[in-house]
């Protein structure tokens, strides 16, 4: 299944930094494939990626995206259940 993302693009470690220092779940996508489900990064350096459940991403074969906000309110409410 593809998808278009439509939240706000990670390229800069600046921008890495700001999500994992706000524990913002991100979707890691491979073209337009979403590759595992939106969690937030604990981890990364110039090559790679690491995300709460483990799974190493390689940052040049991979594009990062912040949830919108509406995707942002579905994840917080399935939190909660």
């Amino acid at each position: 299944m593809s998808e278009t993302p439509t939240g706000r693009l990670l390229t800069t470690d600046e921008e890495i930094r700001e999500a994992m220092a706000a524990k913002e779940p991100v979707m890691a996508y491979q073209d337009r494939m979403r590759l595992r489900p939106p969690l937030p990064i604990i981890g990364y350096n110039a090559d790679i990626v690491r995300i709460e459940d483990g799974t190493t991403f390689l940052r040049s074969a991979t594009t990062f995206y912040t949830l919108s906000e509406e995707d942002a309110k579905r994840y917080e409410a399935s939190l909660h259940r």
